[in-house]
């Protein structure tokens, strides 16, 4: 049987004083070293050690382990579909003759557009004959024939509307102009592709010119719309 024998006194006082000195010297070196896990007093401690991971020297890396995952890029929509406008605005309904005040005129031109970028339709007063408006759009009579074929020949990014007759025709549906004027309105014609827009007729305008200033607001989304703004 092995009897333990303690250790001499002054023995015992030089290995607490070894021991002292070497914590000392492993929170020295977790402090001044710049290795993240070498700054802990653990990583000091078992820096030794065979099993110790030195980062620096042994970087780890998952490349050729994990399988890349490609992500598919949505496709970009088309904005505008079919050929591209041929104009920028077409004006419909305009009733001027070549006599007296061209109120719509002057419109157009404080609109900034220039020859080529619009274009002016006359009212076929025969549309204010349509009853059936909702089944006018799938069978139109021959004055809404033509009022299309001009559409589609022309091509327009924004139809201004002037007036009732021509906007319900266009929309298919009875509306009154108070309660829709200055709202675009997504239609197509064909392979035409526009934005519809129904303002005050300038009939209506020159008999009651207070109302000037709410066209020319509605007309001024029609400028931004087509980059004039």
């Amino acid at each position: 049987m092995r009897v333990f024998t303690p250790a001499p006194k002054n023995e015992i006082l030089w290995i607490n004083l070894l021991m002292d000195q070497n914590f000392k010297k492993l929170l020295q070196l977790s402090r001044t070293n710049n290795n993240p896990l070498m700054r802990t007093f653990e990583g000091a401690l078992f820096q030794e050690n065979s099993w110790f991971l030195d980062s620096e020297t042994e970087p780890f890396s998952l490349e050729g382990q994990v399988p890349k995952v490609e992500v598919a890029k949505p496709e970009p929509k088309d904005v505008q579909k079919g050929p591209s406008p041929l104009c920028e605005v077409l004006f419909l309904g305009d009733s001027y003759a070549g006599e007296g005040e061209d109120l719509l005129g002057r419109m157009i031109g404080a609109m900034k557009l220039t020859t080529g970028e619009f274009f002016r339709y006359p009212l076929n007063e025969a549309l204010e004959n349509v009853s059936d408006l909702a089944a006018n759009l799938e069978n139109p009579d021959e004055a809404t024939k033509t009022l299309f074929s001009f559409i589609a020949e022309k091509r327009p990014k924004v139809v201004v509307s002037l007036g009732a007759t021509v906007t319900n025709i266009l929309l298919g549906r009875r509306e009154k102009l108070s309660g829709i004027h200055g709202q675009f309105f997504e239609k197509q014609v064909g392979d035409c592709h526009f934005s519809l827009m129904p303002v005050f007729h300038p009939d209506f305008l020159v008999i009651n010119p207070n109302m000037k200033r709410t066209a020319w607001i509605d007309l001024q989304k029609v400028m931004e719309r087509v980059g004039k703004i």
